[in-house]
């Protein structure tokens, strides 16, 4: 911890935070503590001199206020309409103007001492491990219910020029006025790498259709905004290669979504829009210590976005088996716990849950949406023979040399398509580029192989 009263001169953001938590809670600060950071914000934990624990999210400098504005919406939305447990917001900030900038204030997990599910996963019984996936997989079932009119991230009714402002800081209870509506995508693809200066459409889209045309007109236009006046001649030529392989891939993509007819026209159930959330993680899971099968709060809400059910009714990666562990072994509780996922499923809504459908339903779509959240220009080498093998699989494209390309062993892009076999729509890609993991928890930070460039959220509270 940080104690205020130490804070040097390049710790200025540290004490402003801890003013305006002073001023917008009525308390006062003990330490603050940053235990996060990546393009779109910065985490910080806060200690109070009565002993309270609150997390403060501070959007990054030059990013746009909606980057925290949906966060809010966000969690507004699945507090007022679900059962999910999510932190409780005592205040926030959206102007831009502000000197500390955009940011919200939250209560640190319930009033109990949360602990990460991902600390303590492997160690707990079956029959708790059961029970905490059945709860995930009601959850996640629940949200699917909840239908919005297009892809994007939520935000707050405009009725003017101006986002809403919360209500005195004091107030008790704190409430959030406004309703949410789906707006621009958060998602980091379309910010990070000084993205966010570039006129990028960010939606919302109508259609997956839209979206992934978006995204490939992403991939050009922030690969055409690379400057290389004044540039060494080798660094020009690589600049070069680079967006003509970027050129490329939008080819292959644009290509590819007129053939994909599943992406928007083929069941109507799935392709209804959703909040996703196929990639919650186990670090965003905090349960009680002392009862581990209850989850007190489910955090890190920020670029959250709507997409079609097909897209959102996947297994959580960390339930996925891997085609690089041995099948009757290393992955047996993975295989477990699927099942658990999926008979939660069929219990809840029957054999012919849309849901079960789009669990089943894994194709060239899963692949598509995996590969357009790399950076084309950055991963070329990853995304480039991926499209290519993606077009080779569509109906009236068959290409059998294509198909032996595909699935050959000795390739990456190879590797990948296997284990996206295997795993249904697990993240084939990701699993493709790592040595082996354990049943549940990942390996060390300092243990992973460096993967290319794919933008998503970073866990941080």
């Amino acid at each position: 911890m940080i104690p205020i009263q130490a804070l040097s001169t390049k710790e200025a953001t540290l004490e402003l935070l801890g003013q305006v938590v002073s001023e917008r809670l009525g308390k006062e600060v003990k330490a603050i503590d940053a235990i996060g950071k990546d393009e779109l914000s910065r985490t910080f934990s806060v200690k109070l001199h009565e002993g309270d624990m609150i997390v403060a999210r501070v959007a990054s400098p030059h990013m746009p206020s909606i980057i925290i504005e949906s966060e809010v919406a966000t969690m507004k939305y699945i507090a007022d309409q679900t059962t999910l447990p999510v932190p409780n917001i005592l205040s926030y900030e959206l102007d831009p103007k502000h000197p500390l900038g955009p940011f919200i204030l939250m209560g640190k997990v319930s009033q109990a001492p949360g602990v990460k599910l991902e600390s303590i996963f492997d160690r707990l019984s079956q029959d708790t491990q059961d029970a905490l996936v059945a709860q995930i997989a009601r959850f996640m079932l629940e949200i699917s219910h909840h239908h919005f009119s297009s892809i994007g991230s939520l935000q707050f009714l405009r009725t003017s020029l101006t986002p809403p402002s919360p209500p005195s800081p004091l107030a008790e209870p704190f409430q959030i006025e406004g309703s949410t509506v789906v707006g621009p995508l958060t998602h980091p693809s379309f910010y990070v790498d000084g993205r966010v200066s570039i006129p990028l459409d960010r939606g919302p889209f109508p259609s997956s259709r839209k979206y992934f045309e978006a995204c490939a007109q992403r991939e050009l236009d922030s690969s055409r905004a690379l400057f290389t006046q004044g540039a060494p001649e080798a660094y020009q030529r690589e600049l070069e290669d680079g967006q003509l392989l970027v050129e490329r891939c939008v080819s292959l993509i644009h290509n590819i979504i007129p053939h994909c007819q599943t992406l928007d026209n083929g069941d109507a159930e799935l392709a209804k829009f959703s909040l996703d959330l196929h990639e919650l993680g186990l670090q965003r899971v905090f349960v009680n210590p002392d009862d581990p099968a209850q989850i007190l709060s489910i955090v890190d809400w920020g670029s959250t976005t709507t997409r079609p059910l097909w897209c959102c009714a996947r297994l959580p990666h960390w339930l996925s088996p891997s085609l690089l562990s041995d099948h009757h072994d290393t992955d047996q509780p993975k295989h477990r716990l699927s099942n658990v996922f999926r008979r939660t499923i069929m219990e809840a809504e029957g054999p012919e849950s849309p849901y079960l459908r789009a669990l089943d339903s894994d194709d060239v779509r899963h692949a598509l949406d995996e590969v357009t959240e790399y950076d084309a220009f950055k991963d070329g080498f990853l995304v480039l023979p991926t499209l290519e093998s993606i077009l080779a699989t569509l109906p009236g494209k068959e290409d059998l040399d294509g198909l032996k390309k595909l699935f050959d062993p000795k390739t990456f892009t190879g590797r990948a398509a296997r284990i996206s076999l295997m795993t249904h729509g697990s993240n084939a890609l990701f699993l493709a580029m790592s040595p082996p993991a354990s049943p549940i928890q990942e390996m060390p930070s300092a243990a992973k192989f460096q993967r290319p460039t794919r933008y998503s959220p970073q866990p941080s509270t």
